[in-house]
């Protein structure tokens, strides 16, 4: 036996012993993890739901009460119009009647269905009614055969009150058989679990099954006559004996059904703290949980595992192996190494471009100051765009890299992205116009960030390769049954691209003419991040090349149609119109820094330098700025509440405390109003996109990145404190 065939039995051996008891273990713990997390669901159910039944009985006995009040001294004349207005105001109520102590209508009003018979009255709630409590009756037929509860309340007033202190009349309102019944499904909706509400006797009041509410089932009942209910009537017995420990009150019943077949339920249940005794219940089935599916999966899992153990058995018995996981943990050294870098990166260029934005916002600025401010600022941002590109082209190919699809107004996203790249224009006499189609949808369904990048990039590279002419930025749209292609094409009379190069345009790292590179902005990542993109977004990227003439690139994008709505005409016009030969740049200096001189704001970091960027570039609003370098002191300055701060801006990762749990402490542990609506914007050197989700989830209530954009914080500031609703 040769030695590869050795190690290889060994190995199978290890993986077959190890996939086996993973399977089995997983098994056993997936089920009971299911278990508790269906006993922990219907725990939370049942107590929201009686809640929230406990809040719909107390505002029918309020609302009851107040037809009441309103019916006393009124004269017989003026009663029987009043009656008819209560019914009306009330949706819940189909009947008013009014009762003397010897159980006699003294009057009545109804939207079909008959008063209540006099043993109501007469029994245990009406006389609870004429002691004073307010009462709701449990489900009964009325004479006429319809399904109704009755709401039982006295007549609030002294002079209804006889000798021995009980009212002399009790008000009697009408309420839908099904009414609970609604309320229940309402409150389960979205809810996984079904939901069910006895009265005191064990009768089913509310239900999903509405023949079971409307015949009244009791299955305590039928417990005496069939053995079959003997399960189900315990656990009802349990639901009207067995209240005092809500911990106690969950568990898995093996019972049968209607039907004699053997179901397999987590229920829970409480009862509702009301004098009518009713008791409320929520049941999940076992059968219907993720259990099968998970077993199956794991079970598969386990399969598979082995058949890879076994496969790795074969290459590991050999040299062939050696060689992809040296591949293997190179291609993850450099993912590590690059994502590090670009984390690392940002700090210090949030110095270098945020103080020298801020230099340039000094009005008395020496000339060649300024000048060389600017070109440390627009080195900054190259530096900046090459590090977010290096990032996502990491996190792609480490399948991070992901598609949120949303609703977004497509002109005014057109119009933003060429306003953002009216920067790249400088000094050159270059002309940029946008040619839509005459009839461009107003909205769309996608990934607007996405597509964004895609566009800034081909419009990016667009006019660092022309250093005079025209840019043109043509956008369309070919509807595809209920998807469109949104069709893109970005045009230069720039330098253009060799015959022999075309190819390798969207190749990673590309210098292509190394003479062109060395004149131009760009540094070969743009272009292969964009295909990256289009390509994850199930698109298509062309080019059309003339060498010294220029270049066309054409980009098709499937998005979701959202309705035959298309652009304003003001819209359409704006865009049409939209050309420039810009002459110089946009600054900082642009900004119309409006004054909040009242305001206040913290900022939090543990870089004293970041403190110094994110203060200088918000005090020119007026605004006082504190900075502390500790989340905890910015958890204890928010607990005193003095000073009072219109907004935070938090770093989130720090040493002493993660920022998302200093944000938790804020909102759930002081808890105060205060604290709950503090703006808290989240600094975060991650640019990784869906992040904005995570911290708005964390309870952040936007997201800036590293280095600070000046046009993104004068937007923060406008909304968060000074209030300016955004459009």
């Amino acid at each position: 036996m040769s030695i590869r065939l050795k190690v290889f039995l060994i190995i199978t051996a290890i993986v077959l012993v190890i996939s086996a008891s993973s399977v089995i273990i997983s098994i056993s713990s997936a089920q009971n993890q299911i278990i508790k997390t269906l006993e922990n669901d219907m725990q939370r159910l049942v107590a929201g739901a009686n809640e929230y039944m406990l809040d719909r009985m107390d505002t029918l006995k309020m609302d009851a009460a107040a037809v009441a009040q309103a019916l006393q001294g009124m004269s017989i004349q003026d009663l029987r119009q009043l009656l008819i207005e209560q019914v009306a105001a009330y949706e819940d109520f189909a009947a008013i009647a009014i009762y003397n102590s010897s159980g006699k209508i003294g009057d009545f009003y109804s939207i079909g269905v008959d008063p209540p018979s006099e043993d109501i009255i007469l029994g245990a709630s009406g006389q609870a009614a004429f002691s004073g409590e307010r009462v709701i009756t449990t489900s009964r037929k009325d004479p006429s055969g319809q399904l109704v509860f009755y709401v039982l309340v006295p007549m609030d007033d002294m002079a209804a009150r006889g000798a021995h202190g009980s009212y002399n009349q009790i008000v009697a309102l009408t309420v839908p058989g099904y009414f609970f019944n609604e309320q229940l499904i309402r409150f389960q909706s979205g809810n996984a679990g079904r939901l069910t509400m006895i009265d005191d006797k064990g009768k089913i009041i509310a239900d999903v099954h509405h023949d079971w509410v409307e015949g009244q089932l009791n299955f305590l009942d039928l417990a005496n006559n069939e053995s079959k209910y003997k399960e189900i009537a315990g656990v009802i017995q349990r639901m009207l004996t067995d209240n005092a420990d809500f911990e106690k009150n969950v568990g898995r019943y093996v019972l049968k059904n209607m039907n004699g077949e053997d179901i397999d339920d987590i229920i829970a249940f409480r009862p509702i703290a009301t004098n009518e005794g009713w008791s409320i219940a929520a049941s999940a089935s076992v059968a219907e949980s993720p259990f099968k599916t998970v077993w199956l999966m794991i079970a598969l899992s386990g399969l598979i595992f082995f058949g890879l153990g076994v496969l790795a058995a074969a290459l590991a018995s050999g040299v062939i192996a050696k060689p992809f996981e040296i591949a293997e943990a190179a291609q993850k050294a450099k993912t590590a190494f690059i994502a590090n870098m670009s984390h690392d990166m940002r700090t210090p260029l949030n110095a270098i471009i945020g103080l020298s934005e801020l230099g340039l916002t000094k009005k008395d600025l020496a000339l060649d100051l300024r000048n060389y401010l600017k070109k440390i600022d627009t080195s900054g941002m190259t530096l900046l765009g090459v590090v977010n590109d290096l990032l996502d082209i990491s996190n792609i190919e480490s399948g991070k890299f992901g598609v949120i699809s949303a609703e977004y107004d497509l002109p005014n996203f057109i119009i933003d992205t060429a306003e953002t790249n009216l920067a790249h224009v400088s000094s050159r006499p270059i002309i940029f116009n946008i040619i839509p189609e005459e009839k461009l949808p107003a909205k769309l369904n996608g990934d607007a960030l996405r597509v964004r990048q895609i566009f800034n990039n081909l419009l990016s590279n667009a006019f660092n390769d022309t250093k005079e002419g025209t840019i043109e930025w043509r956008i369309s749209t070919e509807k595809s049954g209920d998807s469109l292609w949104l069709v893109s094409s970005v045009s230069d009379t720039g330098a253009g691209i060799k015959p022999e190069d075309i190819d390798k345009v969207f190749l990673d790292y590309s210098s292509l003419d190394t003479q062109k590179m060395r004149s131009s902005k760009g540094t070969g990542l743009g272009l292969a991040l964009t295909k990256k993109i289009v390509d994850l977004m199930k698109g298509t990227i062309t080019v059309e090349s003339t060498y010294g003439k220029g270049s066309v690139f054409t980009v098709r994008l499937p998005q979701k149609y959202i309705s035959e709505e298309v652009m304003s005409a003001e819209l359409a016009e704006k865009m049409k119109k939209f050309t420039t030969a810009v002459q110089k740049p946009s600054d900082s200096t642009g900004i119309q820094r409006i004054q909040l001189t009242e305001a206040r704001v913290l900022v939090v970091d543990d870089v004293d330098i970041n403190l110094a960027v994110a203060q200088g570039m918000i005090e020119p609003y007026g605004i006082m700025v504190d900075c502390v370098t500790s989340l905890p002191e910015a958890v204890e300055l928010v607990r005193k509440g003095d000073p009072h701060y219109n907004a935070i801006f938090m770093n989130r990762w720090m040493p002493e405390m993660d920022g998302t749990e200093a944000v938790r402490i804020i909102r759930e542990d002081i808890a105060n109003e205060y604290s709950k609506n503090l703006p808290i914007i989240a600094v975060t050197a991650n640019s990784v996109i869906g992040n904005n989700a995570f911290f708005l989830k964390a309870g952040f209530q936007d997201v800036i990145s590293k280095p600070m954009d000046i046009l993104r914080l004068d937007r923060l500031i406008r909304r968060w404190v000074a209030g300016e609703i955004e459009a």
